[in-house]
């Protein structure tokens, strides 16, 4: 692989980071927090100019690279994105340098932990983070389709669709196809959620910051407290449809315009069931509105972490579990997505088949297709380092010198990428943790976005491999 592969994706990462940063200097002006935007325009120029040097530099050169490569070029970008995107939180003097940067991968990974509440940021530092999330997002969603599909290409748990069509000896030969088509979509979806919540009667503003946070599934809101309280039912109502879009696979929305068969894929009733059980727990341990309780549950199978009204959740080790599993493949939510535990549960059934008849052979399908053994391991393999990964990081945050229950929690929501999770199964808010659990919780954040063997196989591509 030439180091073209990697520099010339990273530098059209850079210029796009710059131009948002733009877009956030226009928003302090229109929002008369004139005096900031200087902050983001000297971001915009400190992520402009390499970028470009490194367009410019690679012009001309034929970029392609193998999925294991691809692997380090996100590695690469999920490391050096979010350092560009921290300068605002730094330079504004809100936040220090590592407050900044942990601010920063919060956003850009979608794990929308925040360590200052709304109520006490300016309103073009909340654009900031919400518009950085919105993007991360669509990184997440690029990712998925232009690494993660080649990577499984023997599991059938990203489905097969034309948005996700790849060379598997050059995966970034689809990309900008495919940056195209995601972008297309991507853009619709929140255009959409942003008309709606306009319509409901929200300010331009806060209808910009919902619609942003929700598609991406990283739970930001201009205003602390449930959504309900501060925006009522009807917002509520079109903020979770928003997650929603975000929760399932980005390709149903392509392939439903060719085919509506795909509105039976198992992703869909396998988020419906997490939502259902979670709901009914909600309503077992705390009786209350039916439809918040199921509202709420949804926001934790999305990774959000909304809420309606802003209680503590009545399940805490129910909310953590399901996070932990978290939406769709190809999707903006994080956990281990619910088309592996699907696979999963099938190879039980079958497993137990052949317990009942030795002499049987019951191959394990999904979404009409077979699932070879060697990539059900992989499935297993993956499972189990999310795992190992959850108790070495709450080990290492309880060295650290936070207490293990904290630590395992706070550890599980930033691998989830649902920071709002710590507040609704904990009561407590990240900035109540040291300086020295950040830097772990930062790793985690990306391990979990990078989806944790990929991360390590990423590690082994830049590094290790000759």
């Amino acid at each position: 692989m030439s180091p073209a592969a990697l520099f010339r994706p990273l530098g059209a990462l850079w210029v796009l980071v710059a131009l948002i940063a733009l877009l956030a200097a226009l928003c302090a002006a229109a929002v008369r927090e004139a005096h900031l935007a200087p902050f983001f325009i000297t971001t915009a120029g400190l992520a402009f100019v390499p970028g470009m040097l490194v367009l410019a530099a690679t012009s001309g050169i034929r970029v392609g690279a193998s999925a294991l490569d691809a692997l380090g070029l996100a590695l690469l970008a999920w490391v050096t994105a979010p350092a560009f995107a921290a300068l605002p939180f730094w330079l504004t003097g809100y936040f220090s340098p590592i407050d900044a940067l942990f601010e920063s991968y919060s956003a850009l990974t979608t794990t929308g932990a925040t360590l200052l509440p709304a109520d006490e940021l300016p309103r073009s530092l909340i654009f900031w983070r919400a518009v950085l999330a919105w993007l991360g997002g669509y990184a997440t969603l690029l990712l998925a389709i232009a690494v993660f599909a080649a990577l499984d290409r023997d599991v059938p748990a990203i489905r097969r669709s034309a948005l996700l069509t790849i060379r598997q000896d050059n995966v970034l030969s689809h990309l900008p196809v495919a940056a195209r088509r995601v972008a297309l979509i991507y853009a619709m979806l929140t255009a959409v959620t942003w008309l709606f919540l306009l319509l409901a009667g929200n300010e331009l503003f806060d209808a910009s910051v919902l619609a942003f946070a929700a598609i991406s599934t990283s739970g930001y809101a201009p205003a602390d407290g449930g959504l309900a309280t501060n925006y009522g039912a009807l917002s509520t109502a079109i903020v979770a449809l928003g997650c929603l879009a975000g929760t399932v696979n980005i390709a149903l929305f392509w392939d439903a315009l060719r085919d509506r068969s795909v509105l039976k894929d198992p992703d869909l009733a396998g988020i419906a069931a997490l939502v259902a059980g979670l709901g009914v727990l909600y309503l077992i341990a705390e009786p209350g509105d039916v439809v918040a309780r199921f509202v709420d549950a949804f926001f934790v199978v999305s990774t959000s972490g909304y809420t309606v009204s802003d209680p503590a959740s009545p399940v805490p080790v129910a909310a953590v579990f399901v996070a932990l599993v978290g939406g769709a493949a190809a999707s903006t939510t994080g956990g281990v997505k619910i088309s592996r535990i699907l696979l999963l549960w099938r190879r039980m059934g079958s497993e137990l088949a052949v317990l009942s008849d030795p002499s049987s052979i019951v191959p394990v399908t999904f979404r009409g297709r077979p699932a070879r053994d060697t990539a059900l391991i992989g499935i297993w393999a993956y499972v189990l380092g999310f795992l190992a990964c959850l108790g070495v990081g709450a080990l290492a945050l309880a060295l650290a010198g936070l207490n293990f229950e904290t630590a395992f929690l706070a550890n599980a929501a930033a691998l989830a990428n649902a920071g709002p999770l710590l507040h609704e199964t904990h009561g407590l808010g990240w900035n109540e943790l040291a300086d020295s659990a950040k830097p772990i919780l930062i790793s985690a954040m990306i391990l979990g976005r990078l989806e944790v063997l990929a991360a390590v196989a990423a590690i082994w591509a830049l590094f290790i491999r000759k």
